[in-house]
């Protein structure tokens, strides 16, 4: 069952009156031109250009979809601060929609009654299928290791999920793991199971076949499944990990800078590997960046919308209160990484789904 709430929203009220010059000059003025020379009609059509006002086609209200969870009530208190300055800087009414399914948000946009979601990079790219979704900026957060938010230009619009074993357990390669025991998190979770399942086919491993493999039920428990010695292997994601080993619940090696989502060479990983102590978790392979949430739009709305829309988005960085609470900001990364649309952002999952022959339609 679809959540819908309207409660704290409101729409800003538009009233600056726009100056129309043009459409006051005197009878006398407007009947100077020459009428046989065209000039009449030029005259006209100038003026209705001025005083066209350019958000006549945009919608009243915009109504922005999320997955609510077990809790959508939490999820809306968490996206208020975002929503209010939306509105803000829009000027019109948003309405908040939560599903109960990344389904049942996509389904919404299809039959219009979403016009903007955020939901998971393989949700969008069913969305793009299925209701013609357009991504207009990429969600980047703090990392859980900062206590105070605030914008980082050097922070990537990707994560990455690592294949893990326990130093010491006798696992030196990613190919040792055939025949062993080993710790997905969901099947339809990207970083604990598509991305990890996608690498391991990679380098040669068939896990349903040549693997003990078991699904833990989320990160922090596929983790410590191969921290205590449940299973030798393992697959997550570098927060995770980092979340974890402050917690104190786990002792890790990751990387030297300090730094997670950022790629790795097989050198970097194979040092880092053999520099790691008996009994921490160590790290055997990186997968390929996935992206992180997009912001995505129905396509077919007005293109002048649409670019405030995403103007808005972009802007996020440059509130530093919004920031502080929200802790995400969004960014669009297609000129930095050469691309001629956000969209092909997402190609990678759409390389996953192929190898591994994924029903999108399924995983909603």
């Amino acid at each position: 069952m679809k959540h819908r709430w309207k409660g704290t929203l409101l729409a800003l009220a538009v009233g600056a009156t726009l100056a129309f010059g043009a459409a006051c000059a005197s009878d006398e003025e407007t009947t100077t031109a020459t009428p046989a020379a065209g000039g009449g009609s030029a005259a006209v059509a100038a003026t209705a250009a001025a005083t066209e006002d350019p958000r006549a086609d945009w919608p009243e209200k915009f109504v922005l979809g999320f997955f609510g969870g077990d809790d959508a009530e939490a999820v809306l208190e968490r996206q208020q601060p975002f929503i209010d300055y939306l509105t803000a800087e829009l000027g019109v009414e948003i309405e908040a929609f939560t599903g109960t399914s990344y389904g049942a948000v996509i389904e919404a946009m299809r039959a219009d009654r979403v016009d903007a979601m955020v939901v998971g990079p393989f949700s969008y790219v069913l969305a793009v299928q299925e209701a013609d979704a357009e991504a207009l900026a990429i969600y980047t957060s703090c990392s859980s290791s900062v206590e105070v938010c605030t914008y980082n230009p050097n922070a990537k619009p990707f994560y990455q999920s690592v294949i893990i074993t326990k130093k010491g357990n006798g696992i030196e390669t990613i190919e040792d793991l055939r025949g062993q025991s080993y710790a997905f998190v969901d099947p339809a979770s990207t970083s604990g199971h598509l991305a990890p399942k996608t690498l391991l086919i990679k380098r040669g491993l068939d896990p349903d076949a040549e693997m003990k493999t078991v699904f833990a039920g989320s990160h922090p428990t596929a983790a410590l499944a191969v921290y205590n010695g449940t299973t030798t292997g393992g697959g997550t994601n570098e927060g995770n990990l980092q979340r974890l080993a402050k917690e104190g619940q786990i002792q890790v090696c990751l990387w030297s800078d300090g730094e997670i989502s950022q790629p790795r060479t097989e050198e970097e990983i194979r040092s880092t590997f053999e520099a790691c102590p008996d009994g921490n978790i160590a790290i055997l392979g990186v997968t390929d960046p996935i992206p992180s949430t997009p912001f995505a739009i129905r396509s077919e709305l007005p293109q002048s919308f649409k670019d405030a829309v995403k103007a808005a988005l972009l802007a996020m960085k440059d509130d530093a209160e919004l920031v502080k609470t929200a802790r995400y900001w969004y960014q669009d990364p297609s000129g930095d990484l050469g691309l001629e649309h956000l969209d092909h952002f997402f190609n990678s999952l759409r390389d996953i789904a192929k190898l591994l022959d994924l029903d999108l339609k399924s995983m909603e």
